[in-house]
């Protein structure tokens, strides 16, 4: 077995390097508070009505459609279908979705919004961005605009990363 060479690092290099791991870890950790902190808020809010971030999730993917199927309601909310599952049988007891098989396909199950359904994500979206409202009325549209294409940059990223490891 063939030893690699260790590389001899000025200790300029050494720092230089030790910065870049640091801000690397800073930005993730940065990002995860900020997250965190985010979903604390809105699930104050969300404890009140009894619902959890996930049945937000949930609420606001079927709130834009007429319904969709489970299995695309899991990939927009890039999650697996045993969550789905498990967070539409809660939100169809309390009476907020209801789910039927298709027409076509009976292999496919749609979930749609009830009316109560409705009734708790008009409720819920004004308190909702009145709290967005809030956290972003510290950044300026422009700091906005940019924080969107950034992270929708990172995303991307993510996503590519996933595609190499499938790949695997």
């Amino acid at each position: 077995m063939a030893l690699i060479p260790k590389r001899n690092f000025t200790l300029q290099e050494d720092a230089v390097e030790k910065e870049a791991r640091i801000r690397e870890t800073m930005l993730w950790v940065r990002l995860a508070v900020t997250f965190n902190l985010l979903y604390q808020e809105i699930k104050k809010d969300l404890a009140n009505e009894d619902l959890t971030f996930a049945q937000l999730d949930i609420l606001v993917c079927l709130n834009r459609t007429r319904g969709l199927p489970l299995t695309e309601v899991a990939d927009r909310l890039l999650v697996t279908g045993g969550n789905v599952t498990g967070i539409v049988d809660r939100m169809e007891k309390a009476g907020l979705v209801t789910r039927q098989r298709d027409n076509k396909d009976r292999r496919i199950v749609w979930a749609r919004l009830t009316e109560k359904g409705y009734a708790i994500y008009r409720q819920l979206m004004p308190r909702y961005i009145e709290t967005m409202q809030k956290v972003n009325a510290y950044l300026t549209p422009a700091e906005k605009k940019e924080l969107m294409r950034l992270l929708k940059k990172l995303g991307a990223g993510v996503m590519k990363k996933e595609e190499f490891n499938k790949a695997d």
